[in-house]
């Protein structure tokens, strides 16, 4: 028996699942509402690095929407076990620049959730390994 087969039985592994899969849904669809038109991602005046980062981001409009509603449509399909391979694999760079920037804005506590987020990103892609291990194993000839 496979090692992750070994893993994917144990309950406590199963329930870690399913609480990064609803945790990452819920936390992205939220993320994402907090991008649509006429939202701001924060109160922070502009004189502070964060501040100043995210109005910029608003400032963009339609690219700080678009974020928004990739975000939102990623984290619905998460619900979805159909969807939930290909949306752990289009949350990945999304969460990986998140956590990147809290850390070159220097955000307090913040990189220690981001880093979470991509722990549990890296569990969910991990659990779903079988679905695209093909992608890195050499062809058959």
């Amino acid at each position: 028996m496979d090692p992750l087969d070994r893993i994917k039985r144990n309950k406590a592994f199963i329930f870690l699942y399913w609480c990064a899969r609803v945790g990452m849904g819920i936390t992205f669809i939220i993320s994402g509402i907090r991008k649509l038109p006429g939202v701001e991602f924060t109160t922070l005046p502009i004189d502070n690095p964060v501040g100043a980062y995210f109005n910029a981001m608003y400032e963009t409009g339609f690219y700080w929407n678009a974020i928004g509603y990739l975000q939102i449509i990623i984290g619905v399909l998460l619900f979805f076990n159909r969807f939930v391979v290909i949306s752990s694999i289009l949350m990945m760079p999304v969460v990986i620049n998140i956590f990147l920037i809290s850390i070159a804005l220097h955000m307090q506590g913040t990189p220690i959730i981001t880093s979470a987020m991509v722990l549990g990103n890296t569990f969910l892609i991990t659990w779903h390994f079988k679905n695209y291990r093909s992608l890195f194993l050499r062809p058959l000839q």
